[in-house]
């Protein structure tokens, strides 16, 4: 580990001494595989049916969010706040971006999500403009709670996303207490005209997730309030989801088909998002394959498959790593509907 931290401050000397962020370029090709880079910022890259090929990039500390909703599959909010600042730092996303792009890797999309709510980082505008002047060749997409939307400087600093992903699992102010426990300052009215005022001024592409929670957000009375909103905000398009990984609490229960198909079609043909077989497609990204495996289920809880396909190695070559990653107490399981969840310790 501290060779790993002393390469990454050198590249961060290296940017300084070389000038430019294409003499870095060539300084790392030159480094070729006499090193390995660590990347702490940076995961997947993940196959995602509506993304393609899409590189995960976290700008924020484990669990730092403005909401503690009860079917996460990141886990309890540690830090429920609302202070924007930069929990991780710009200089270093950048030069892991620098590391990892400079390498031509096959991505379709840099997704901003993780394991916090990204607009928090302030520094988001700042990582976006430099993707959008230094590598506007792959898309920029981001997934968010929607709770900073309301803000201005937010608006601008994620309007030149090619994609926005906003939640707003609730309609109602009860239900949003209920399933979303929001920090203390924050209300859905704020939030839904947050939505509503960035779809003025986005140029990108929309797109609406609903979370629906059994028992929860799912009545007739609930789904009526969501249609006036939807209809209200116009966005390009209504994903429905529902618990596909264990969620934080253990009494979140995922709704059943033939219930999410009678929401769809009452919210006119909204997409329900499904878990989908995707065949093995990319070679190895990294050459540490044990620490690219945590870096990624730190994020999110992933099956044997899913880590399968998201390495693109088969399943037997996958399981033995996940078991010394459990046994080492990196990695911990649990049990869910698809079969045995890593999660990360």
């Amino acid at each position: 580990m501290a060779v790993k931290t002393l390469i990454f401050n050198k590249l961060l000397l290296l940017q300084v001494v070389c000038g430019s962020r294409r003499q870095l370029i060539l300084r790392i090709k030159k480094m070729g595989n006499d090193c390995t880079f660590t990347y702490k910022t940076l995961f997947g890259p993940v196959p995602s049916r509506r993304l393609g090929i899409s590189l995960g990039v976290d700008l924020m500390r484990h669990k730092t969010c403005s909401l503690d909703c009860v079917y996460c599959e990141c886990g309890a909010t540690t830090h429920l706040t609302l202070k924007r600042k930069e929990y991780v730092s710009v200089d270093r996303v950048k030069n892991e971006l620098l590391a990892y792009l400079s390498r031509n890797e096959k991505i379709d999309y840099i997704t901003f999500s993780g394991s916090g709510e990204p607009t928090l980082n302030e520094g988001i505008g700042d990582v976006i403009q430099f993707l959008k002047a230094d590598y506007p060749k792959y898309k920029v997409a981001l997934l968010t709670n929607s709770t900073l939307l309301d803000q201005q400087a937010v608006r601008r600093q994620i309007k030149d996303a090619d994609v926005v992903m906003a939640s707003l699992d609730t309609a109602t102010e009860a239900q949003f207490r209920r399933i979303c426990r929001p920090h203390p300052n924050l209300d859905l009215k704020a939030l839904i005209d947050g939505i509503t005022t960035f779809r003025k001024m986005f140029g990108g592409r929309l797109l609406m997730e609903y979370f629906v929670v059994n028992g929860c957000n799912d009545s007739l009375e609930e789904l009526i309030q969501l249609k006036k909103i939807l209809k209200r905000i116009d966005a390009d398009g209504v994903l429905l989801n529902t618990l596909d990984r264990p969620g934080t609490e253990v009494w979140v229960q995922p709704v059943g088909r033939n219930r999410i198909k009678k929401i769809s079609d009452f919210l006119e043909g909204a997409e329900i998002v499904q878990y989908t077989s995707v065949e093995p497609e990319m070679a190895m990204r990294h050459e540490d394959l044990m620490a690219r495996l945590v870096s990624t289920i730190r994020r999110r809880p992933y099956t044997a498959r899913d880590v399968s396909r998201i390495i693109g190695l088969d399943v037997e070559t996958v399981q033995p790593v996940l078991d010394r990653l459990v046994a080492s107490k990196q990695l911990t399981v649990k049990q869910g509907d698809r079969g045995l969840f890593y999660l990360a310790s």
